[in-house]
């Protein structure tokens, strides 16, 4: 798969629904009613046997009419902009799903004009960022084969942006979710070879999903996901060189475009520390070499910054991309130059735009006016002090 260079237009995949951040949750409590207070009169025994007998067939009617209503709904955020409604209950709180579980759920979304989107089963990593927000608060509250009602505004969906060609934006959608089975989260020391180059191939694909809809600490988290997983020396460690290979193109990738998203929050020092990475592993690699010239240059260091842009250059002289940068850099780098000089005039009482060698030379005409004035003045001063101890004498004499 190509790597990312610029934002790549989302995909239509129907079942490919965003979240621009990881969410933590940890709702739901359980409700304890208190028990009836026994009867304290002094009734007979029978009167109050009958009487408790009578509030036990109340509280069972209660019990059954409970369970026959529909749970009123849940505001899950307690602002409005995402309710949740139980259609057909679970099989407990105990049957909910963990944070790193993976869960597949079947989904029917609908817009307000009717139109039906994210429709399908889909199954993903609960609170891994790979869904939208509005999915992985309410999955967390859901139970093993509750089916529920889910409203939710377009803040924990698909915001201002929609998605093409389908969801418009600043779009409400009510969704249909049915939890169809959960499972425990798999140690990566437990994961196949296989395994780990799939999950690392679809956070790949999902940091680039974020990276286009500008979402990029989303997607550095994606990609970071990713590297955590193929970057293991440990785990590769037992792999033929073609299984490395492999893996190494994945993870390469994704610190490569980790480093473009750290370049757009002015993580400079993150970006370098990504593009090392890339260029332990490919020394030549144009992109990574690119983008330590920018990062280097964003720091100040121009000269370090033009080094690593003229190898990029040579690597892929063609490019017009790389010989703008190292253009805006030597701009700068001449701009620098001549600030450095005009400082250096003015420290030797030149004037800009006068010759370097006249300065010098009025800087010494300067100093040798200056000490001749200095020894005449010294020349008086020394014939007014011996006038003035002549006079001192023959006073006194």
């Amino acid at each position: 798969m190509p790597d990312l260079t610029w934002p790549e237009k989302n995909s239509s995949d129907t079942t490919n629904i965003t979240s621009s951040e990881s969410h933590d949750t940890g709702f739901g409590s359980d409700i304890v009613g208190d028990a009836p207070s026994p009867t304290e009169d002094s009734k007979s025994i029978s009167e109050s046997i009958g009487q408790n007998e009578a509030e036990s067939s109340a509280a069972e009617d209660d019990i059954v009419e409970n369970k026959e209503e529909p749970e009123v709904d849940m505001d899950i955020l307690g602002n409005g902009m995402l309710v949740k409604k139980i259609i057909i209950p679970g099989k407990g709180v105990t049957t909910r799903p963990k944070n790193g579980d993976s869960v597949t759920l079947m989904v029917d979304g609908v817009l307000e004009d009717g139109t039906h989107v994210d429709t399908g089963e889909i199954t993903f990593i609960l609170n891994d960022g790979d869904v939208i927000i509005a999915l992985d608060l309410a999955v967390a509250l859901m139970e093993m084969g509750e089916r529920c009602e889910l409203k939710t505004a377009p803040r924990y969906a698909y915001g201002d942006q929609g998605r093409d060609p389908d969801i418009p934006k600043e779009a409400n959608i009510v969704y249909t979710l049915e939890i169809l089975k959960i499972e425990p989260a798999v140690e990566p020391s437990l994961m196949a070879y296989d395994q780990r180059l799939k999950f690392g191939e679809a956070k790949r694909e999902r940091g680039n999903y974020l990276y286009g809809r500008g979402d990029f600490s989303g997607a550095i988290s994606s990609y970071g996901k990713a590297t955590k997983l193929l970057d293991d020396p440990e785990l590769n460690a037992g792999l033929d060189e073609a299984s490395r290979a492999l893996l190494a193109d994945t993870w390469v990738k994704c610190y490569n475009n980790m480093a473009a998203c750290q370049l757009k929050i002015d993580a400079l020092d993150a970006a370098i520390r990504s593009c090392e990475k890339v260029i332990a592993t490919q020394a030549d690699n144009v992109k990574a070499l690119f983008r330590l010239g920018k990062a280097y240059g964003a720091k100040g260091d121009v000269d370090l910054a033009i080094s690593y842009l003229g190898k990029a250059i040579k690597l892929d002289p063609e490019s017009k991309m790389l010989h703008q940068e190292m253009l805006k850099l030597s701009r700068r780098k001449t701009k620098e130059t001549a600030t450095e000089k005009e400082l250096y005039q003015r420290m030797l009482g030149i004037k800009p735009g006068e010759n370097s060698f006249e300065g010098k030379k009025k800087h010494a005409n300067t100093s040798n006016m200056f000490t001749k004035w200095t020894l005449l003045g010294g020349t008086v001063a020394a014939v007014i002090a011996s006038v003035g101890w002549t006079w001192y004498r023959t006073s006194w004499s």
